[in-house]
Order: structure tokens, then C-alpha cells, then sequence
């Protein structure tokens, strides 16, 4: 019996991404605040070409419907379309309206305006670009079963306090002294521990997150709740088998 309790036991078996008692947590630099993110392998950019350095663009507002036409315009904004998205491939590629195949992969967002920007050089007079990368998002676990949200950043800058915000901030059942930020670094992972349970915390509640990173809220443990949970059923079987045979012995006798 106590051989099916232990087998059957999922006391803690909720909780992810553990980690030794004594691990070495990384330290949140501010510098990393100031990393732009770049551009890598699956995402998906949208960008919009213009001409004479964006005069277009600023005055389009003043133009007619038949001069807006006249406009140079490759994946759409002018007249509200969010424009066509472009996919960065496994082999660090993207094929671009004109320039065919193109590298965008590990610049950021401003190299990479800049660097197509000298490419359509070429083609048009003093072309502006405008890009932005639609794909960037985050994972968040909140410490409560079924509260898991994969939350798109929405703009550049998004800091950890606007993704709990966001997602509904931390639940009664998770920790605030104990939230763990794991970003990935080339081939490792950086592994960051957050405690927001006091105002010493907003500093790192600030921290500016990239895309990819996983938050995750350190759960509560309820020891005691989850083996009573577990020995229910067993403690139930024996309460009836108990019943059932002082029943027994009371008939025949």
C-alpha cells in the first residue's frame, strides 16, 4: 500500500524548471539594458520602403488619394495595411521584393534599416526604411496551473513589471520573492532571480526583457495539502474496506 502511495505521488510535480539549492544565479547587469535585440532565425519582419528619405511619409496626410498612389511602397502602411510579413529562414535568409535573398540575421533593428536602406540605394533615390519585427515575444508562468501565456512585445523596451501587469500580474499562489527570468544566450542560458516582494526589487522589476525570455513565478508549496490529496483515495479504500468487513463480522456473528 505504501509501495502505491509512493509511485502515485505528485507531491511537487507541478513545479518546472528547478534548480540545485545553492546554484549560482546570474547577476542582472544594467549594461544588458541597453543591448538591442537582434534579429535572428524564425522571425518574422515586416518592412515598408520609401522614397526621398521618407518625405512621402511624413506627408501623406496632405496628399490626395491619386498622389498616394504615387507612392513607393513594399509591404504596405500607407493607407493602413500593416504590411506583408517576411520570414528570416533556418539558413539565416529572407527573400526581399528586388534585393532577392538577404542576411538580416544578428543585427538589430536600426543595422538592419540602415543596411537595406544602402542596399535599395541602388534602385531608388535616397530610399527610408521602416522595420519592425512582429514574432518577439515572451513565455510566462505564473506558478498556477493552466495561467501560462505566451505574451507578444508589443514594442521595444517592455520591462518585467509590464509583462506581469499584463498577464495579470503574480497569483496568489506563486511567489513574488522568487521569480526566475531565463534568457538564452547563443548556445547557453542565462538564469536570472528576481525578488519583487519588497521596494529594494524595482530596479530588477525593470529590467528590459527580450524576446524568447521565459518568466517564471516560483510557485508556493503545500506539502501537507498535496499528501492529503494523495492519500485520499487510499485512506478512502481502507475506511470502506474497514466498513465493509466490521459489517461482515457483525452479521455473523
Amino acid at each position: 500500500m505504501i509501495g502505491i502511495i509512493i509511485t502515485n505521488c505528485t507531491v511537487n510535480s507541478h513545479i518546472m524548471l528547478k534548480t540545485p539549492k545553492n546554484y549560482q544565479f546570474d547577476i542582472l547587469d544594467a549594461n544588458s539594458n541597453e543591448e538591442e535585440y537582434q534579429i535572428a532565425i524564425n522571425d518574422i519582419v515586416t518592412f515598408q520602403l520609401y522614397t526621398n528619405n521618407g518625405f512621402q511619409l511624413i506627408d501623406m496626410f496632405n496628399q490626395s488619394n491619386n498622389n498616394q498612389s504615387r507612392n513607393l511602397m513594399l509591404g504596405g502602411g500607407m493607407n493602413g495595411n500593416s504590411g506583408i510579413n517576411y520570414i528570416i529562414r533556418q539558413d539565416s535568409l529572407v527573400e526581399l521584393p528586388i534585393l532577392g535573398e538577404t542576411n538580416l540575421v544578428g543585427k538589430s533593428i536600426k543595422e538592419a534599416e540602415v543596411f537595406l536602406e544602402t542596399l535599395f540605394a541602388e534602385y531608388y533615390v535616397d530610399p527610408f526604411i521602416n522595420l519592425r519585427v512582429n514574432s518577439r515575444r515572451v513565455f510566462i508562468f505564473k506558478g498556477t496551473g493552466g495561467d501560462a501565456q505566451v505574451l507578444p512585445l508589443t514594442y521595444n523596451n517592455m520591462t518585467l513589471f509590464e509583462a506581469l501587469a499584463m498577464s495579470g500580474g503574480v497569483s496568489q499562489n506563486g511567489k513574488a520573492k522568487k521569480i526566475k527570468v531565463i534568457r538564452q544566450i547563443k548556445d547557453s542560458n542565462k538564469i536570472f532571480l528576481i525578488d519583487l516582494s519588497t521596494i529594494e526589487g524595482i530596479n530588477d522589476g525593470n529590467m528590459i526583457l527580450q524576446s524568447h525570455d521565459i518568466i517564471y513565478v516560483t510557485p508556493n508549496i503545500y506539502i501537507a495539502r498535496e499528501i492529503l490529496s494523495d492519500i485520499s483515495p487510499v485512506l478512502s479504500l481502507i475506511s470502506t474496506l474497514t466498513l465493509t468487513l466490521a459489517t461482515y463480522f457483525t452479521i455473523i456473528n
